[in-house]
């Protein structure tokens, strides 16, 4: 009969208040599961870039100190050839090589004749391992152009204050002005050089050391090479660390690989795939709701499964959008991070989508027992 409660007009009464009330609270779960997929993708991966970009500063900062430059002597070999410490640069891995040698004498400017400048000889090398560009003039540490009032640019006359211990001619690179090529801070040469006028020098002869800056996992193949390498007359150079032990005795590599969000991205994903499926069981009375309407079980599938990869596919943008703007704001070197951000957001919705595809194999009750439960 029409009227009755197996009748067409009563199942389509029931399938209408069904959707009006999957519609009420439908919307409600939503915009909380969204927020929270959003927040799962986000969170643990904006953590883990400020971590990854305090790391990133240390490494820096340690760099800066002296980290990966090797100093080489070589006392009982009668010291460094400069031309082998200079050319060792084209070696794999090496960034750049200095031949420095602090010279016994010292001098004063013309504005400060008793300034008793210390001095070192130093190769064309010297530049890149301060981080600057190659030039051929005088490089000053901040203090010492500062207390002799002069800047980048700038002419510097000095004069050779005499010592009775050192011959004169050990100060030839002093006769007429001398540009300033820079002013840079020097102290990753060290006590012995960091503090004195550095001045340019050729590359023959020899000098007392060989500072020598190592690019990231070349340093231990450096530290067995370079000694036979710059040695002379029969003996190996001696190789030390710049930096030894202290506050930098740090290993930045392992921090980074043994870091704990390392695997957030999964268990991100992992909680975004389970969401879904405790949202498919709270949801399975809909899946009544399209049967009744004529939907099979494909149609309600495709269905099922499209809702879940719109939900996390407009989370993860959102998501995106959040920790871009929270990077730029909260990290030092944005570019730094960018490949371990656009790591974890991608595995984290790749891991969800596989969830949300894996849900159309739960077996959900038969529909029409969905809808006498409600």
């Amino acid at each position: 009969m029409i009227g009755s409660r197996s009748g067409p007009r009563w199942r389509l009464s029931v399938a209408v208040g069904e959707g009006l009330r999957n519609w009420q609270h439908g919307r409600w779960l939503t915009v909380l599961a969204s927020v929270f997929t959003a927040a799962a993708f986000a969170a643990p991966t904006i953590v883990d870039a400020t971590g990854i970009d305090r790391l990133v500063q240390d490494e820096l900062a340690w760099e800066r100190a002296g980290g990966r430059v090797l100093v080489l002597t070589n006392e009982e070999g009668g010291g460094i050839d400069r031309a082998a410490c200079e050319s060792s640069v084209r070696i794999e891995g090496i960034s750049a090589a200095a031949a420095l040698t602090r010279l016994p004498q010292r001098a004063g400017a013309v504005n400060a004749p008793q300034a008793n400048l210390p001095l070192v000889a130093a190769g064309e090398g010297l530049g890149p391992l301060l981080g600057l560009a190659p030039a051929p003039g005088v490089i000053l540490p901040p203090d010492v152009a500062e207390g002799l009032g002069v800047a980048a640019g700038d002419d510097l006359h000095l004069t050779a204050l005499t010592d009775a211990s050192a011959p004169t001619a050990a100060l030839p690179v002093l006769d007429g002005p001398l540009t300033v090529s820079a002013v840079a801070d020097t102290a990753v040469l060290g006590e012995q050089y960091a503090y004195a006028v550095l001045l340019p020098t050729s590359a023959s002869g020899t000098a007392s050391t060989c500072m020598v800056r190592v690019r990231a996992g070349y340093l231990d193949a450096a530290r067995d090479a370079l000694p036979a390498l710059l040695g002379q007359d029969g003996q190996d150079a001696v190789v030390a660390d710049r930096l030894i032990g202290g506050t930098y005795a740090r290993d930045f590599s392992a921090e980074y690989a043994e870091r704990g969000l390392k695997q957030a991205p999964w268990l991100s994903g992992a909680a975004v795939s389970l969401l879904w499926l405790l949202l498919v069981w709270i949801r399975r009375g809909r899946d009544g709701l399209y049967a009744t309407l004529g939907a099979d079980r494909a149609t309600r599938t495709v269905v099922r499964i499209a809702e879940g990869l719109t939900l996390v596919l407009t989370s993860a943008c959102a998501a995106a959008v959040v920790v871009a703007g929270m990077t730029a704001a909260l990290t030092t070197s944005p570019a730094a991070v960018v490949g371990d951000v656009v790591r974890h957001l991608t595995i984290a919705t790749a891991v969800a989508v596989l969830g949300v595809l894996a849900s159309a194999l739960v077996p959900l009750r038969s529909p029409l027992a969905a809808l006498k439960d409600r």
